[in-house]
């Protein structure tokens, strides 16, 4: 069987990577070779870990000095592995045990480079007895039945640990770039979907955990460092604009989609500008059936009164009536 190499990048977080370790025990795929990498954190603590975990096939820890950020922790575990295939599993996120057995499978039998799978959104949170509590899961992008080119430049649809590719990958396009302490993951998917394109395997395998409330080292990169995200998919837009313009590239094209781009922001804001007005006109004309019918009631409690006076004036004509 071709071997998979299994990059678990972790830093301070004992309770994920002992889970995590775990989870990949479950595999029903067995050839696999596991690199754990710390990056950063306290040796000690991954150390015993490891050695307490049960029913791992093989595995080695790789201790960062530093923290160098995950793209260049996973650098150090594929360049330390010697396999056929690679599967990045973050110390949080988990697998179905079929994962392996499945990808490796669709890879085999089409010849293909990379391959991700339905993915959910697994939500849940650290209680106050330090234990993990699930809260509900999502499907991640549930409405696509691929992953193309196209679905990949807007942003990324398949997080690293729905992913399993070819190691040659790396020796064709380049390890993940270190420069990114965000979105490397994202990066490196597209310069192998610009090549190749992207198996995907419609079966829920693989579970992205996201604790929204977390802080710390408890927190999901994605919610934790959102502006990061942001920032340095700009980033990565623009050198690739760059390396494009400077190897006989054209400003006319990217000129005419920042155009579209524009008019896709002015028809925006004037649909927005139109819904505004229309509130203001709704809320104009609640005030006025407020007031209206604030006078109605006014009205009717006059009448009211005036029918109460009448009544008793007309008793009274009957009283007066009947004494003569």
């Amino acid at each position: 069987m071709p071997k998979v190499a299994i990059i678990v990048r972790t830093k301070d977080r004992p309770l994920f990577l002992r889970r995590a370790l775990a989870n990949i025990a479950e595999q029903t795929y067995t050839d696999y070779t596991v690199a754990v990498v710390n990056d950063g954190g306290d040796c000690k603590v991954v150390e015993q870990l490891v050695a307490e975990a049960q029913g791992l096939r093989e595995v080695q820890v790789i201790h960062s000095g530093s923290s160098k950020g995950m793209e260049a922790a996973s650098n150090l575990g594929i360049k330390a592995t010697e396999s056929t295939y690679i599967a990045i599993h973050d110390d949080d996120d988990l697998w179905e045990p079929t994962f392996l057995e499945t990808t490796v499978a669709a890879l085999e039998e089409t010849d293909g480079q990379i391959v991700t799978v339905r993915t959910d959104e697994y939500f849940e949170r650290i209680t106050d007895q330090g234990t993990l509590e699930f809260i509900e899961s999502r499907p991640f992008w549930g409405s696509l039945n691929d992953i193309t080119i196209q679905d990949l430049m807007r942003i990324n649809r398949a997080v690293p640990i729905s992913i399993l590719y070819r190691r040659s990958l790396h020796e064709e396009l380049g390890y993940y770039d270190e420069s990114l302490p965000v979105t490397g993951d994202w990066e490196f998917n597209i310069r192998v979907a610009s090549r190749y394109p992207v198996h995907f395997i419609d079966q829920n395998l693989a579970h992205w955990s996201k604790r929204p409330q977390a802080d710390g080292s408890n927190a999901n990169s994605i919610h934790a460092g959102q502006i990061l995200h942001d920032i340095f998919d700009g980033q990565v837009r623009a050198r690739a604009i760059r390396e494009d313009l400077s190897q006989q590239g054209r400003l006319g094209s990217y000129l005419f989609q920042a155009h579209l781009a524009n008019q896709v922001d002015g028809r925006v804001g004037h649909n927005i500008d139109l819904t505004n007005r229309v509130l203001d006109e709704l809320a104009a004309i609640n005030s006025k059936l407020d007031r209206l019918e604030e006078i109605t009631r006014t009205t009717t409690e006059q009448l009211n009164r005036i029918e109460r006076a009448l009544s008793l004036k007309s008793r009274l004509a009957r009283l007066v009536k009947g004494t003569r």
